[in-house]
């Protein structure tokens, strides 16, 4: 499955934060120089290919670097699992992409996807449809009015996101690109709901979100909804809803999980949970390795879509 994240308009939007990037075996590379000198690499959703990997690692890196680190936007397999590790792979101790996620397959009719979703969010759709909430689809202009949503959220379940400026960057290259929009939902001028949705390829995918005011107009399933026939214009064939808790070995929900209410939501909309097969190392220096995880593990904030 491709990704946008593996295109050079990534790469480019991501020089804007402090990256670089090149090509390797035709993968796209992100660097960063850290303190100290040291580095590290990360190569985001890409495919699962051995003999590409491979060839990842025996290409020389930076002398100071720390590890590389590849994140596979694949479904998980036992054996491809064991091939990574045989390969000299560890499983990584964060996740960057969300490895569990709600996939919707949006190749069927609009009654079908409706159909097999959860009651509850078919009839909440149904609601916000009954009180007549605006819709409101654009692009960068929209940026300032999707931050009041985003950082209001993000105050709300104390998650730390991202800020106005990176966003209004990301919809300028995602603009550029003709990939994604915001979507926002109203009702008499009141902001309610919103997303950053990225149409590429057979996916779609739910970037950032946000959402405030009167709950009972169920805002959020009526910008999710559009979500999906705006995706299905695209000829997108899946809409990912992103970050859900942790499934268990019979295919259900961890209880009790910090994403519970998450999952909950975003499973109204039916679809499946899927488990990628995320973020694994190749580590150039266990000490630097071990150290680098030990800050990152006290520094990196809680975060979610």
């Amino acid at each position: 499955m491709e990704s946008y994240f593996q295109t050079d308009s990534w790469g480019e939007f991501k020089k804007l934060s402090g990256w670089t990037y090149d090509r390797v075996a035709g993968f796209l590379r992100l660097s960063r120089v850290l303190p100290f000198g040291r580095k590290i690499y990360y190569l985001p959703e890409v495919a699962y290919d051995p003999a590409k990997i491979q060839e990842i690692i025996n290409v020389s890196v930076h002398d100071k670097a720390i590890y590389s680190r590849f994140d596979f936007l694949e479904e998980w397999d036992i054996e491809k699992a064991h091939k990574l590790a045989e390969m000299g792979l560890k499983k990584s101790f964060e996740e960057i992409q969300p490895e569990f996620r709600v996939w919707v397959d949006i190749t069927k009719s609009e009654e079908q996807i409706l159909a097999e979703m959860k009651p509850k969010g078919r009839y909440n759709i149904g609601v916000a449809e009954r009180h007549n909430l605006e819709v409101v689809k654009g692009g960068k202009e929209l940026v300032g009015d999707f931050f009041k949503l985003y950082s209001f959220t993000a105050n709300r379940t104390k998650f730390s996101g991202r800020n106005q400026k990176y966003l209004e960057e990301l919809m300028e290259t995602l603009e550029k690109d003709k990939v994604g929009e915001i979507i926002l939902i109203k009702k008499d001028g009141e902001l309610l709901s919103g997303a950053i949705i990225l149409y590429y390829k057979e996916m779609a995918s739910y970037l950032y979100g946000g959402s405030m005011g009167d709950r009972s107009l169920m805002a959020p399933y009526l910008m999710h909804w559009t979500a999906i026939k705006e995706a299905k214009k695209h000829n997108c064939e899946i809409y990912d809803l992103l970050a859900v808790a942790p499934i268990d070995e019979n295919g259900e929900p961890v209880p009790d999980h910090p994403y519970t209410g998450l999952t909950r939501f975003k499973t109204q909309f039916g679809g499946r949970i899927v488990r990628t097969l995320g973020a694994w190392d190749l580590i150039h220096s266990n000490f630097w390795y071990k150290l680098y995880q030990l800050v990152e593990k006290r520094r990196r904030p809680k975060n979610t879509n």
